[in-house]
């Protein structure tokens, strides 16, 4: 079985200890010595997510995910979000201010429509 190929965070330079992304994640370029699984993000949440988390302070990045699809609608892959342990507290406080009211809703299954016969509001007199 062979390990995992693992990339050098591109910020890293600026750091005193480098810091390895895990193949195909995406990192906020803060650095922590522990990690921790917050939540598992839609595609379409990841920069808005990694930017707040920058602007706050705390350290994160995400990792795509293989899910078993239950439902229709349901994405076959999700972006696992893990951060800092010591800020975990407060990057779940500001995950769920920022994800509050943008969260993505599932499509409505698509009904074949019965066009209604029109009917005049008022009959006019023959």
């Amino acid at each position: 079985m062979t390990t995992a190929r693992e990339v050098p965070d591109p910020w890293s330079g600026s750091r005193s200890t480098p810091h390895w992304v895990p193949a195909r994640g995406l990192a906020n370029g803060l650095n922590s010595h522990s990690w921790a699984v917050l939540a598992d993000l839609a595609e379409a949440q990841l920069y808005r997510v990694l930017f707040a988390l920058i602007d706050a302070g705390i350290a994160a990045y995400v990792l795509p995910v293989r899910t078993a699809v239950l439902e229709r609608g349901d994405p076959e892959v999700v972006w696992r979000l893990w951060v800092d342990i010591p800020r975990y507290r407060a990057a779940e406080d500001l995950l769920m201010e920022l994800l509050r009211y943008g969260r993505p809703r599932r499509p409505k299954p698509v009904q074949a429509r019965r066009r209604r016969r029109r009917v005049p509001l008022v009959r006019k007199p023959q």
